[in-house]
């Protein structure tokens, strides 16, 4: 189960998704595979500081957030890939609660204004 609440500008949306997904454990990396609503194989790989999520749509989608640091992105949409940069303010992984909180900024590419902000929530296990 996913939520993330989105702020660009003056502008809320909350985004609610539940999915199945299948679980797996490598090493330090938590792993959910699972398919979105457009039918596309998403990954989500995690640990205690980092989260990557791989969306293999076409062309394929990465994001990367890492706890306390700026990490380049990029996004492909209906306008072509889209470049910024994540800033991860907020990171938590609680293993025995089977949740993962994450609060981040999408900067512009040059890093100097937000394009939106976000408080992402991943519960697990449900």
């Amino acid at each position: 189960e996913i939520t993330n609440y989105i702020q660009i500008g003056d502008q809320h949306e909350v985004v609610h998704q539940t999915y199945e997904a299948e679980q797996r454990k490598k090493g330090e990396f938590t792993y959910f595979l699972y398919q979105n609503e457009e039918g596309e194989k998403v990954v989500l790989k995690f640990k205690e500081d980092e989260l990557v999520m791989t969306r293999f749509s076409q062309p394929q989608s990465i994001m990367r957030f890492v706890a306390q640091k700026q990490v380049p992105v990029g996004i492909h949409t209906p306008m072509g890939l889209q470049q910024f940069i994540s800033q991860t303010d907020h990171f938590q992984v609680d293993e025995e609660k089977q949740a993962l909180a994450m609060t981040y900024q999408l900067l512009t590419a040059d890093g100097t204004a937000v394009f939106a902000s976000y408080d992402f929530r991943l519960v697990w296990g449900l």
